[in-house]
């Protein structure tokens, strides 16, 4: 029986089911850049439901006078220890858009190699070396020097010291320069930032999003496509699209869905045609994954094809395997601080709860509540409906309440 992906497969084309709409869909709002206009877009849904895939399997598709770049944020956050910092999102954005250049015409050739110089000499001298004790380190550039690149790209930019302004000036000019560089064979350049919640962990994310609203509204051709593991009503969406947000309700914003009932059941007769269910093993499959491709790939990778799963045996296996089936929530539940995990915990142990029983749960101010609380709402984890708080998602709620009926304990 194949072993479906747990993360975004290298071959795209194998594991791409039912999601043409929602490319066609997109693909609209990013054909504008033929004709000099550019669209700026929101993409949201919840962990596990497959934007990282559909989007790459987007750049993949356009055609080949769209440029593409992409930097995931949890990457950088994963490797800096949960320390980002604005010149290490330049860096990798810079980074990912000069890729693009790599195999094209040889005027964008040669700025790609000043580029490249560039960037490595951005690095610390020991990022060679980066290791446990120094990684917090990494980012932290003594010296900015563009004069050659400022050059290559035609923006007039002086050597300078320790100035983030100028760094991020080159970095927002560097894709709608190399459309005006390629004498019309490139239309336009389309960025990609996944997991795009995590940049509410900077000091100041307002200031980072109108950094790019302040640039945006002057370029043609760039399209920069947010996404990330958060709802379309989260705090950090209010920040960067909202009413009083940088692009104040100016982006396209669209919502990626689980997979319904029915694609669910097209998915698996279609990707694993071996596993078997009755009619009520298959509903009762559904309920335990939700329609989320993560799960339901997940899950599938603890069945057998030896046996008809029944409504009973699709319980029994989900508890028996449920450490393998929300695997994604292990790797998420290591990155969260003490305080995140208390709210979460209370909230499994209680159900939703209103503010004042919240706080009253938990071992600390009505300030540091306040802030915990909207970080897990922009991770996804938690949300706010009817003057409740609550998990949002059912995976977590049922592998944390499994662990603590069988431990004794919560996960660490």
């Amino acid at each position: 029986m194949p072993i479906l992906p747990l993360g975004i497969p290298t071959d795209l084309d194998k594991y791409f089911y039912n999601r043409e709409k929602d490319i066609i869909t997109i693909k609209s709002f990013l054909n504008t850049l033929n004709y000099g206009v550019a669209n700026q877009m929101l993409v949201t849904g919840y962990r596990g439901v497959g934007k990282s895939f559909l989007l790459k399997k987007l750049l993949a598709e356009l055609p080949d006078n769209i440029l593409t770049a992409y930097i995931d944020m949890s990457k950088i956050f994963g490797i800096q220890k949960g320390k980002i910092t604005e010149e290490l999102i330049m860096n990798s954005l810079l980074e990912a858009m000069n890729e693009s250049l790599r195999e094209d015409m040889d005027d964008l050739t040669k700025s790609y190699d000043i580029v490249k110089d560039l960037i490595r000499k951005l690095q610390p001298s020991n990022t060679k070396r980066l290791g446990p004790q120094n990684s917090t380190n990494f980012g932290r550039q003594k010296k900015f020097d563009f004069k050659e690149a400022g050059t290559a790209m035609g923006i007039a930019i002086p050597d300078i010291k320790d100035n983030y302004e100028k760094l991020s000036k080159f970095v927002m000019e560097f894709p709608q320069r190399v459309v005006e560089l390629s004498n019309g064979e490139i239309s336009g350049f389309v960025i990609v930032i996944d997991e795009f919640q995590l940049i509410g962990e900077l000091d100041s994310p307002e200031a980072f999003f109108w950094l790019f609203r302040s640039y945006t509204q002057e370029q043609d051709n760039v399209s920069y496509i947010f996404t990330g593991s958060t709802s379309a009503s989260s705090d950090i969406v209010d920040k960067i699209n909202g009413i009083k947000g940088a692009f104040g309700g100016r982006m396209t914003q669209y919502t990626v869905d689980p997979f319904t009932r029915e694609e669910s059941e097209g998915y698996l007769k279609e990707k694993v045609s071996e596993l078997k269910f009755t009619e009520s093993g298959l509903e009762r499959f559904y309920k335990c994954t939700r329609g989320y491709p993560a799960y339901i790939n997940s899950f599938c990778n603890t069945m057998s094809g030896d046996v008809e799963y029944d409504d009973e045996l699709v319980i029994q296996t989900f508890y028996e395997k449920i450490e393998q089936v929300a695997i994604m929530w292990t790797a998420v539940w290591a990155t969260l601080s003490g305080k995140e995990k208390d709210i979460i915990t209370t909230l499994v142990e209680n159900g939703p709860l209103s503010w004042s029983d919240l706080l009253a749960g938990v071992d600390f101010s009505n300030k540091t509540l306040a802030k915990y609380v909207n970080i897990i709402k922009n991770k996804g984890i938690l949300s706010h409906s009817g003057k409740k708080y609550m998990i949002e998602d059912h995976m977590l709620l049922a592998w944390l309440g499994y662990k603590k009926e069988r431990d004794g304990f919560y996960p660490p």
